[in-house]
């Protein structure tokens, strides 16, 4: 038997080590420090009162973590530690928290699934949830730092890029990377752009620590210049040391797929963006 229960009554260490031990016995076991956890959950929105975690005698045996914004819901991740898989513990938990999301007027649901992890989309699609898109991923390689079209790229804060950015933008970002996720972590980011004539044509917008480019977008007015690149050029010259990916690129994107050939980037694990309607 477990117990259902709100993730608000559970120390965020404790949500930490359950994550940790329900990858524990994956080929690559989950590395994820508390402080990055920490970080993963700001930038992500972690809602405490629509998380849920069952326990079994006293024990966080499994978590699913989710955020609220605006009416949408979002699950940042779950899992179920490997003594207590194969007994409902993740439907009990998903239903039991849409339960609450409905109740309280949240309007749609979604996550992001690898494309292989068969076990875990069985679960989102018998909740009733459906693919929204294809999404890459991709890790780049070291640039030639020395190329002089970066030196147009000035440092900006995310503030001064939050509200003009959408308008380069020709797809939405996902959860972990739109501008509420952004203003969440914006302490964290470097942000570039090249700005002509007071408007800003070519961004870029990366997490320090970990390399992650969240935004990369160039006006329609100035694309095929090497704008894009010249941005992940200008990124690399503040971040020298640090290996620079991106996470959930929109699969027909077909320029952004031609600019990560132009690069030699190497694609990874992609995913599928899943959403239903509460």
């Amino acid at each position: 038997m477990f117990e259902v229960t709100p993730a608000t009554h559970v120390a965020f260490d404790q949500l930490h080590e359950t994550l940790l031990a329900s990858f524990s016995d994956y080929a690559i076991p989950m590395q994820l420090s508390l402080e990055a956890f920490e970080m993963m959950m700001r930038q992500r929105g972690l809602d405490l009162h629509s998380s849920r975690v069952a326990l079994v005698g006293g024990q966080v045996a499994a978590i699913w973590l989710t955020s609220v914004r605006a009416g949408r819901g979002y699950l940042i991740s779950s899992g179920t530690r490997p003594q207590f898989r194969s007994r409902g513990l993740a439907r009990a938990l998903a239903n039991d928290s849409l339960g609450h999301m409905r109740g309280q007027g949240i309007l749609s649901f979604q996550t992001e699934v690898l494309r292989d992890n068969e076990t875990a989309a069985g679960l989102y699609y018998s909740l009733g949830m459906t693919k929204a898109r294809a999404l890459d991923c991709y890790t780049l390689p070291a640039f030639q730092v020395r190329e002089p079209v970066s030196d147009v790229f000035e440092q900006l804060h995310w503030r001064d890029l939050a509200s003009r950015g959408a308008m380069l933008r020709d797809w939405a970002p996902t959860w972990q990377n739109d501008d509420a996720a952004m203003e969440a972590i914006a302490d964290q980011l470097l942000c570039v752009a090249m700005i002509e004539t007071g408007e800003l044509k070519s961004y870029a917008v990366v997490s320090q620590n970990s390399g992650t480019v969240h935004q990369l977008a160039v006006s329609s007015d100035w694309r095929q210049r090497g704008m894009a690149r010249a941005a992940l050029v200008a990124i690399q010259r503040h971040l020298p040391e640090t290996q620079l990916r991106l996470i959930n690129v929109q699969q027909d994107d077909i320029a952004f797929q031609a600019l990560m050939q132009s690069v030699g980037a190497t694609e990874t694990s992609g995913q599928y963006e899943l959403r239903m309607d509460l």
